[in-house]
């Protein structure tokens, strides 16, 4: 849990250790991780979109604006690596992709509508840095995981 509490604070620590959750483990312990699982992507997700808010506010020129969206695509990285890491049951993997898809693209919307009227070279920009491409892109691979036990491959024996 410590790894979960870590990344809904913005920090990216290294998750090659992480395990699937044991199919053992009791429903109530299961639906507490996924709780927690939830709860923390949110946050995450939510500071992306705060960070965003607050950059968009604080540039007015369409290099600046480009340069913002650009970085705002770049900083959904940590969000899609959860999303891609293997030990993420695939029912979590799926509304956790859906909820993010749907804050990219009312992000997405709300500058379109923000720039309305406002010159066209920022228009373009808005469009052509347009978030949404950013969750079609395919994500930075998760690290393997971490193995135990002795290597694979052959046993030569002389």
């Amino acid at each position: 849990m410590s790894w979960l509490d870590a990344y809904s604070r913005g920090e990216d620590p290294p998750s090659a250790h992480l395990r699937p959750v044991d199919p053992r483990v009791s429903p109530q312990a299961f639906e507490r991780w996924a709780e927690h699982l939830n709860r923390a992507f949110t946050l995450r997700q939510r500071r992306w979109a705060d960070t965003l808010n607050r950059d968009v506010r604080a540039v007015s020129d369409v290099a600046s604006v480009a340069a913002v969206l650009h970085n705002a695509k770049a900083r959904l990285a940590p969000l899609r690596a959860l999303l891609a890491h293997p030990a993420l049951p695939e029912a979590a993997r799926e509304g956790l992709a859906q909820a993010l898809a749907d804050t990219v693209r009312s992000a997405q919307r709300t500058l379109e509508d923000s720039a309305r009227d406002a010159p066209f070279a920022l228009q373009a920009a808005v469009r052509e840095n347009s978030m949404p491409t950013a969750l079609t892109a395919p994500p930075a691979p998760p690290p393997p995981p971490a193995r135990s036990g002795p290597p694979p491959g052959r046993r030569v024996i002389l």
